[in-house]
This record gives structure tokens, sequence and C-alpha cells, in this order.
């Protein structure tokens, strides 16, 4: 089953009628970096806790009003994502390099192309390829697929990509994916690797796009 926009398109479909349609819609995009570091080696419960915690302390969370936390306290407050004491040194270094270009106006960074602003994110401490993909789909709107560990695995189960280049896997989605499908085509495929294709133990009889799936009942 040779993977095509077409075949891509059908799953989708597929994916949306079992897990509804999947908006997201565009979020701060200095709060959106703050919660995808503290998201990293960690579950979704215990990122949001944590983030929830930097909110009562600050309200509303920027570059200048985290550079002013001592690297102790943001440690503290950020405990429960796990690794606080790497994630806050991240996230003070970057609010700090934040302010230094742009003062606490982040969006500015995320003017020009696609490539422009992810070597700008990639610049700034703790910001990898997919949370630099995540800022520019979800905090710029634009038309990336962020790979995580689920897509890693959809990928290589559908037959998408064997790699496990960051890049050559994103490339491989955007091939079959429409720009303007590409958001919630994330989303639905995500899902897709959190409910029925897990890494460890996938569940193929109950999947709702076995049929489409080269792997379908080999896996599991």
């Amino acid at each position: 089953m040779r993977p095509s926009r077409e075949w891509m398109l059908e799953i989708l479909k597929i994916l949306r009628k079992t897990f509804g349609p999947m908006r997201h819609s565009l979020e701060d995009p200095f709060e959106l970096l703050v919660a995808t570091i503290l998201s990293q080696n960690t579950s979704d419960v215990n990122s949001r806790r944590a983030f929830r915690n930097l909110k009562v302390k600050l309200g509303k969370l920027t570059p200048s009003r985290l550079a002013s936390l001592s690297e102790r306290e943001l440690a503290r407050l950020i405990k429960v994502s796990g690794l606080a004491n790497v994630k806050a040194r991240r996230i003070r270094q970057a609010s700090k390099a934040i302010l230094e270009k742009f003062e606490d106006d982040f969006s500015r960074g995320l003017k020009g192309n696609p490539e422009a602003v992810r070597a700008f994110l990639t610049s700034l401490p703790g910001v990898g390829e997919k949370t630099a993909d995540v800022i520019l789909a979800f905090g710029k709107g634009a038309p990336v697929v962020p790979v995580d560990t689920h897509l890693f695995t959809v990928a290589s189960r559908l037959g998408i990509a064997s790699s496990r280049n960051y890049r050559e896997v994103r490339e491989a989605y955007e091939r079959l994916i429409p720009e303007s499908e590409r958001a919630e085509g994330h989303l639905l495929l995500l899902n897709l690797g959190k409910v029925y294709c897990q890494a460890r133990k996938p569940k193929c009889s109950l999947c709702p796009i076995r049929r489409l799936c080269p792997t379908g009942g080999k896996s599991g």
C-alpha cells in the first residue's frame, strides 16, 4: 500500500469521524513556548500542572516576568514537570535571549518565512526542531507538521517514513497532507498514536484505519 495524498486524506477523514473535528486556535506564542519546554520528557498532566503553577504566580507569562524569577524559584514552581532545574535554566535563558532581541514582544521573532523563524527558535536554549515546529504551527499558523514520538511511530507503521531523522519524517508528512489540513492532521495523527497506535502495545484490532494500514494486525 503505497502512501499517497488520497490515501492520507482518507485516513484523516476516518480519524475526523473517530475523534471529531480538531481545531487548535492560535495561542500566545511565548506561553506556548514555555508550555512546550515544560512538556519535554513528562506527561501531559504534569506539564499542565507546572504551567498552571506559573500562571497562578505570574498571570500572563512574558519574558521579563520569567527572567525576573531566580532559577531556584522557577524550578520550585515547575518541579512537578520533572527535570525542573534543567527546564528552569532553559526557560530563563530563553527569556533573557528574547528580551535582548525583542524586549517583551516575542511575536516579533516569528515574522518571516518558516525556515528563518525555525532558525531563530532553535537558537534558543531548550528549543529543538519539534518545539520550534509547535510554535510555528500553533503560535504562528504556519503550515508545518510537528513530529513527536507518536507521529514517529505512526509514520513507521503506516509506511510513511522509516527514518528517525526529524526533518525527513516531517517532510514526508507534509508531502502527503495539504497545507490547509496540516494543523488538524497533526492533532488527528497525535490522537491516533495516543489511543490506538501505541509504541509498545498497539490496538490494531480496534484501530479505525486498520484497512488502510500496511502493518495492521501485524503489530498487535
